[in-house]
C-alpha cells in the first residue's frame, strides 16, 4: 500500500473493498480512492434534522508534494469497515505542520447539506397541493436527492395553496411538512432523505452502568414542565362558532400530574386547522408530553461503536439504558451519536438518549395563514 501524503506507510493507506479491514477502521471514499489510517474521528449521525457529518484527521512525518486527493466539494463517502455511514461531500481540507511534522484534516457532510445550505427552487413559488412526500420529492429534484418513507409510515394530508417565503432552503419547508405528517425528517447513511415514525427500530444492546457506559450523565428537570398548560384556538373558524357560539374561543386544558406544584401556561395556536377543535386538544397534549420528555435525557459514552450484534448506533433507534439516576424509561429514542476516535480517548460513541415524546414532532398547519386573523404563539 501506498501514502499518498508522504511519511510512513501505515499513517494514511490507501486501499480497495477488497482488503480485510478492520470493523472500526475509518475510511473516506473520494474518486475511487479509499483512504485510511486516521487518528482523529468524529462521525455524528442524528435524527432531529440533517445532514449529518464527520472530521477526521491524521499525522505523517513528511509531506509529500502534490495536492491532498479529497478536493473540496468532491462527492464522497465514510466508511466504519464495511459500513457505510455517510454519503456525501467533501466541504474543507487543510494541511498544516511544522518543519518535522505534516498533518491532513477533512471535514464534510451528508448529501442533503444542499438542503440547507441553499434556497428552495419551486417554480410556481406555490405549493397547490401536497403531501410531506410529494413536496420533499419536488425539492430534491435539482439535487438528485432520493426520499424513503420509515415503516409504518404515512405520507400526511395533502395541504393546499401554501406559499413560499423568499430565500427561504428547502431543509425549512420539508421540515415544516414532515411536521404536518407527524414525521421526523432526517438523512441515512446512502444520503437518502428519510421520512419517519419515531422510534423506527430497535438495538440489540444497550447502555448499563457497569457493563459499557463509561462517562454517562442523566438529567432529571422540573423548571420547563408545568401543572396545566391551556390551550386556546381563536373563533375565527366558523367550526368553533358553531360549537361554542358566535364570538367565543375554545380551550382544552392538558394537565401534568407530576409537576408538585400550581404552574399554568397559556399557549396559543393555530385556527386554521380543518378541524380547529382537535388540533387545540392535540397541540395541547402535544405540549405537555413534550415538557415531560424533554425533562428527561441521558447521555453517554460507551466504550463501542456498535451494539452486541456488531450493528452501529444508529438513530431513530430504540436503546435499553439502565443507568443510575435514569427516570425516563428503560428504553429511550437515540436521538444522536458521534463516533469519536482519538489517540488521548480511544475509540467512543457519544449517545443522546430521550424518550420518544420528546421527539415527536410539534402538530403545525401549513395552511395559508391570514396572519391578521392569528395571535403570535407563545415561546416554548
Amino acid at each position: 500500500m501506498t501514502n499518498p501524503f508522504g511519511g510512513q506507510p501505515d499513517d494514511i493507506i490507501v486501499s480497495g473493498n477488497s482488503v480485510p479491514r478492520d470493523q472500526d477502521e475509518v475510511f473516506i471514499n473520494v474518486a475511487d480512492t479509499e483512504l485510511g489510517g486516521w487518528e482523529d474521528v468524529s462521525i455524528t449521525l442524528r435524527v432531529e434534522g440533517f445532514p449529518n457529518s464527520f472530521s477526521i484527521g491524521a499525522s505523517s512525518i513528511a509531506p509529500e508534494d502534490g495536492d491532498l486527493i479529497p478536493i473540496e466539494g468532491s462527492e464522497c463517502t465514510i466508511l466504519i469497515g464495511n459500513d457505510k455511514v455517510i454519503t456525501g461531500y467533501v466541504d474543507r481540507s487543510d494541511e498544516s505542520g511544522t518543519s518535522e511534522t505534516h498533518s491532513v484534516a477533512i471535514e464534510g457532510r451528508g448529501r442533503t447539506q444542499d438542503l440547507v445550505d441553499c434556497s428552495a427552487e419551486w417554480e410556481t413559488g406555490q405549493i397547490i397541493k401536497g403531501t410531506a412526500l410529494y413536496v420533499a420529492q419536488q425539492l430534491v429534484l435539482p439535487y438528485k436527492i432520493d426520499v424513503q418513507m420509515g415503516p409504518g409510515a404515512s405520507p400526511g394530508p395533502e395541504a393546499t395553496g401554501w406559499a413560499l417565503n423568499y430565500g427561504e432552503t428547502a431543509a425549512e419547508i420539508i421540515q415544516k411538512f414532515a411536521r404536518n405528517a407527524g414525521l421526523l425528517a432526517y438523512e441515512n447513511s446512502e444520503g437518502r432523505l428519510i421520512l419517519a415514525k419515531v422510534g423506527e427500530k430497535k438495538a440489540a444492546s444497550g447502555v448499563a452502568y457497569g457493563v459499557n457506559a463509561q462517562v454517562w450523565q442523566c438529567m432529571n428537570s422540573m423548571d420547563a414542565r408545568y401543572s396545566n398548560i391551556v390551550c386556546s384556538s381563536f373563533p375565527t373558524s366558523a367550526a368553533i362558532a358553531d360549537v361554542e357560539g358566535p364570538g367565543s374561543y375554545f380551550y382544552f386544558e392538558a394537565k401534568d400530574a407530576n409537576v408538585p406544584r400550581h404552574r399554568l401556561l397559556y399557549v396559543v395556536t393555530e385556527n386554521v386547522a380543518a378541524d380547529p377543535i382537535e388540533f387545540t386538544k392535540t397541540k395541547a397534549l402535544w405540549d405537555s408530553a413534550r415538557r415531560v420528555g424533554r425533562a428527561h435525557v441521558v447521555r453517554a459514552t460507551v466504550d463501542s461503536w456498535r451494539d452486541k450484534d456488531g450493528k452501529l448506533w444508529a438513530p431513530n433507534t430504540i436503546v435499553p439504558v439502565d443507568l443510575p439516576g435514569n427516570r425516563a424509561g428503560p428504553e429511550l429514542v437515540l436521538s444522536e451519536v458521534t463516533f469519536r476516535r482519538s489517540n488521548e480517548g480511544g475509540t467512543t460513541a457519544d449517545l443522546l438518549l430521550m424518550p420518544r415524546e420528546a421527539l415527536v414532532p410539534e402538530p403545525i398547519v401549513v395552511n395559508p395563514v391570514n396572519t391578521a386573523d392569528v395571535a403570535p404563539a407563545s415561546p416554548q
